[in-house]
């Protein structure tokens, strides 16, 4: 289940699971697996794909769907939808 904790680790090494992997302590990998960081990946991949406004409905539906069962709150899928968006300004930048 993604949370805002997770989500916040994924940010602070900047999406890179191998800097995660050398650089972050026991207790932060304790709470964090690879398949967390790997769905959150997906996540943002699929909201930045919907973004385009180039995907079937079923492709919505299927993301859509998987963000609701794949984290904890409106306040954590709010956070990835931002972060979508600022990694959008980010590499227009």
């Amino acid at each position: 289940m993604i949370t805002l904790e997770k989500l916040g680790t994924y940010q602070e090494f900047n999406g890179d699971i191998d800097g995660w992997t050398r650089a972050s302590k026991s207790k932060v990998k304790s709470f964090m697996t690879d398949a967390d960081w790997y769905l959150i990946d997906e996540l943002l991949m699929g909201l930045a794909t919907i973004g385009t406004g180039l995907t079937s409905p079923s492709f919505v539906h299927e993301i859509e769907t998987k963000l609701l069962t794949s984290t904890v709150d409106e306040a954590t899928r709010a956070a990835l939808r931002a972060l979508v968006v600022q990694q959008g300004q980010n590499s227009a930048a």
